[in-house]
């Protein structure tokens, strides 16, 4: 098998292409976040929260593959923004529930602009219903 072919089967593998979109995605969500001054990880975060407030921080980390950590340090940086804020738990005095404050919500729109313009970019290349089925597969994958 020659450099060529090793190439072509590279180039039409789905994980590779997966991952070439990914890319483009999070160099384009990186690019318009930082201009609300969040990372994709703080934007994670806090789109998981505006979702379903009171989530723990440990509810919140079971939907992502981050360290503990990271979760703790984007929790960090949206609570000095101003955010979220950490409350009491009910029923464990070593628990946090988060929350979305006043301004966190405000930013919620916001957040759901950037995501559709991003998206709508990206699927420049599809028709409406080639974006349709697009997405139907990609649940599927996912």
């Amino acid at each position: 098998m020659g450099k060529n072919d090793t190439m072509k089967i590279r180039k039409s593998s789905l994980g590779w292409m997966i991952q070439r979109v990914a890319r483009r995605l999070d160099k384009a969500m990186s690019a318009r976040l930082s201009e609300q001054n969040l990372s994709l990880q703080q934007f994670a975060v806090m789109m998981i929260v505006l979702e379903n407030d009171g989530q723990t921080q440990a509810m919140i980390g079971n939907n992502f593959g981050m360290p503990a950590y990271a979760i703790s340090r984007a929790l960090d940086h949206l609570e000095y923004a101003g955010f979220l804020e950490r409350r009491a738990h009910p029923t464990s005095r070593r628990t946090h529930t988060i929350h979305a404050t006043k301004p966190g919500k405000m930013l919620g729109p916001e957040l759901y602009k950037i995501v559709k313009e991003v998206n709508d970019e990206l699927a420049v290349p599809f028709s409406a219903e080639e974006r349709s089925v697009f997405a139907e597969m990609l649940s599927r994958l996912t």
